[in-house]
């Protein structure tokens, strides 16, 4: 792709993201009921959004530090908690998980890892995560939800192909690699081989997962709207697998529509749905901007400036005492 296309590429999306957030703005303006609504928007539950997102990062930023340690590779935790939210930050701005570019350069600047392991690794952990979703995805939808609605029949068979996709891929790449006498130095069936690393991620994405269906809750109760458990996680269920295929930066717009559209079908008015979502994706800015920028200047830019000293995220005692 010549860097003519490609500037065309990202300009294009650029302005179709802005174009899909004013057209969701002015379309919750033009609603009473939503404007009511902000109104009354508590703050308490904005304060546990926030929480949840920087937890978020958490668990997001161990999945991709894990497969490291099997290298001795030393990070301290303010490197691999700061690499997951700036990563995002990126992924916010730039198209097609443009954060994983910028945790690439960082590894390989910083840490000497060469850019066809970190591949490996990040598609290891990612394999993982998607994989794990799908099989789960296909058992819920077929035994649980069990609705013969054309639109979650779609998404089953959705899951069902996240499922065995990254499974054949992975065979895929190893039956060419024998048959082409390919000798591969780096490979992610060193990562999805170790029981320990395997069982380890799966927890990670479980637990990193399991924060969704609480975020979904608490983005409508912030405007006073109770949904039920279920529905909570039915719609975060569908959400974990829109934002695997990220083409728009941070889906934005997207992610909203998405959201709209599927709590309609829980007897969830499309505007409050909306609304819900934005309020979602406001509170993820407020998080992210500050945070990501601290740790862009720090982690990128070595700027003389004060270090904060976070409680959970400052170096353990082996990590400040190490070469």
């Amino acid at each position: 792709m010549s860097s003519r296309v490609k500037k065309i590429y990202h300009t294009t999306l650029l302005i179709l993201s802005i174009v899909l957030i004013v057209g969701v703005v002015i379309y919750i303006k033009q609603s009473p009921i939503t404007i009511a609504q902000l109104k009354n928007l508590h703050p308490l539950y904005m304060i546990l959004l926030i929480a949840l997102h920087a937890l978020g990062f958490w668990f997001l930023g161990f999945t991709q530090v894990m497969p490291l340690k099997k290298h001795n590779i030393e990070i301290k935790t303010n490197e691999w908690y700061g690499l997951s939210v700036v990563a995002e930050l990126f992924n916010m701005i730039l198209p097609a998980n443009g954060g994983t570019g910028i945790r690439m350069m960082y590894l390989k600047d910083k840490k000497n890892l060469p850019i066809r392991q970190f591949l490996s690794m990040n598609f290891a952990v990612i394999l993982t995560g998607f994989t794990m979703l799908g099989i789960f995805g296909s058992l819920y939808f077929q035994y649980v939800l069990n609705k013969n609605d054309d639109v979650f029949r779609l998404l089953e068979s959705l899951f069902i192909a996240l499922a065995l996709s990254g499974i054949m891929l992975l065979v895929f790449s190893e039956i060419l690699g024998k048959v082409f006498k390919i000798k591969r130095k780096y490979s992610p069936k060193i990562y999805l081989f170790d029981t320990k690393f395997a069982l380890k991620a799966t927890a990670v994405w479980f637990a990193f997962f399991a924060l969704y269906p609480l975020k979904i809750y608490l983005s409508f109760l912030a405007i006073g709207v109770h949904i039920g458990a279920s529905e909570s996680f039915e719609i975060s269920l569908i959400l974990l697998v829109a934002s695997f295929f990220q083409v728009l930066p941070g889906n934005i717009g997207v992610k909203e529509l998405i959201t709209a559209y599927i709590s309609s079908h829980y007897g969830i008015k499309f505007e409050t749905a909306l609304l819900a979502s934005l309020i979602d994706r406001g509170v993820l800015l407020l998080f992210l901007l500050p945070v990501g920028f601290y740790f862009y200047w720090e982690l990128f830019l070595d700027a003389a400036i004060p270090k904060i000293a976070i409680p959970f995220l400052r170096p353990s005692q082996s990590e400040q005492t190490s070469p």
